[in-house]
């Protein structure tokens, strides 16, 4: 009988009450944290952190190696488990079960097991128009006003809790919680509280999450906490997030049983960015590469890749919005340890020289380096982003000749950079990393070939 029901339990079928969703939960997440630490005591002496367990980052810090296969292998039978369960959950609560998917999805995960454990079970045919205490004289019933009160208080709350974030230092302040944590709570509690009164459409939803967004933007340029660039670098990452949690709103709102969950759920956001940089891994070294084919000798381009004059204003969009851009190059000395200034707009990285391989390869560490720009503000502001979040780690130049008295030119930074989901910033990253190679190399070219 015991064994009946705990297949039953195990199944794919019926429901199951939020209280053992969450009870459940917790205790999956207790017995694998303790079955890897008995593991990793046993055989490295050390036991994991439970944090990276509770916030899905660990993914980018494990690599194949045979621990970490055995890591992937034994969590099988608990992500089989958790979809099970999750699922169940989601039949309790009427929702289309294809929204098990946000399971799967980092930092969304845990807001979303957070929503599944506290709302309650759906009746079936249960008058909707019930109390919903003092929210209903609060938020107002016509579309246009409510949309409007709903984006904006969800846009102020954000604001506020990045606007702590950062002032306090108050965990990860460029973290998940920041880029996918809030937007997907923005537009959740957005489209919930639109939803109060009455069930809206699935558009309207969307663009009132949507909507809370570009409010939080607004207040954040207008307060002075940041500037265009780095809002506009996060819209690709943080709108479509918040059209997925207004998606969700969407299935909770008018729901027949009070409470609004949209406060736990930006408490539960705000407390997982407490904690959220105990479970980040180590952050990953990136390299960006690019070439150019120099019509002159190798030793000819040395000697304008060691040192390069001022270069002419630059005619690009990208260095006119405040990006850092290279304007000379000097060096003192020559050979390994020489010091090299490679000068930007924005003040010099200092380059002491580890290979000098005349005519074929020159190599340089970054020991310091200026601001990689100058946030787009009317303000005078300085957002921590720009201090250490993009670290420049080394660089190399190497010269390769080919057929005739041709070089291949190829520029090489390594970097590292703080801020997540590492590879959405990655892109950002490399592509401008990239136009500042460009810039360098055909002035380079030109000089090479002119002269």
């Amino acid at each position: 009988m015991r064994v009946a029901k705990l297949v039953a339990f195990l199944s794919w079928r019926g429901d199951i009450s939020r209280a053992t969703y969450a009870i459940t939960g917790l205790l999956l997440f207790l017995v694998k944290w303790n079955i890897d630490r008995l593991f990793f005591s046993l055989d490295l002496g050390s036991a994991p952190s439970p944090f990276p367990y509770l916030l899905p980052t660990n993914a980018e810090a494990f690599s194949l190696s045979g621990e970490n296969l055995y890591i992937l292998f034994t969590s099988l039978p608990f992500i089989y488990i958790g979809i099970a369960l999750t699922i169940k959950r989601l039949r309790s609560l009427n929702w289309p079960l294809y929204s098990s998917i946000l399971f799967f999805i980092p930092f969304v995960n845990l807001l979303f097991f957070c929503l599944l454990s506290i709302l309650p079970k759906t009746e079936i045919g249960l008058n909707s128009k019930v109390n919903k205490a003092w929210l209903d004289s609060i938020i107002p019933r016509r579309k246009v006003s409510c949309a409007a009160l709903s984006a904006g208080l969800n846009g102020i709350l954000a604001t506020l809790i990045i606007f702590i974030s950062l002032s306090l230092g108050l965990g990860q302040d460029y973290g998940w919680g920041f880029f996918v944590g809030l937007p997907f709570t923005m537009g959740l509690a957005s489209a919930v509280t639109y939803g109060h009164h009455e069930k809206r459409s699935v558009k309207g939803s969307l663009a009132v999450a949507i909507l809370s967004v570009v409010f939080a933007s607004l207040f954040l340029f207008l307060l002075a906490i940041e500037g265009i660039i780095c809002l506009a670098m996060a819209a690709p990452i943080a709108l479509p997030l918040s059209a997925l949690g207004g998606w969700v709103g969407y299935l909770i709102q008018n729901r027949p049983q009070p409470p609004n969950p949209s406060l736990t759920i930006f408490l539960a956001t705000f407390l997982l960015m407490g904690f959220e940089e105990k479970s980040l891994p180590p952050s990953p070294l990136f390299s960006v590469r690019s070439e150019v084919i120099v019509n002159a000798p190798p030793e000819k381009v040395w000697n304008n890749v060691v040192t390069f004059s001022e270069l002419p204003p630059a005619d690009d969009w990208l260095f006119d919005l405040g990006i850092a851009c290279p304007t000379c190059a000097t060096i003192e000395g020559t050979g390994v340890g020489a010091i090299r200034y490679c000068n930007f707009t924005t003040g010099p990285f200092i380059e002491p020289i580890t290979i000098w391989d005349e005519p074929n390869v020159l190599a340089f560490d970054v020991t310091k380096q200026p601001a990689p720009m100058k946030e787009l503000s009317p303000y005078d502001i300085h957002p921590p982003h720009l201090d250490g979040h993009l670290q420049s780690k080394r660089g190399e130049f190497r010269l390769e000749k080919i057929d005739g008295d041709g070089t291949r030119l190829t520029g090489t930074t390594w970097y590292k950079h703080n801020m997540w989901p590492a590879h959405y910033w990655k892109a950002w990253s490399d592509f401008l990393i990239g136009r500042i190679h460009d810039r360098v190399l055909q002035y380079v070219k030109n000089l090479s070939e002119e002269s």
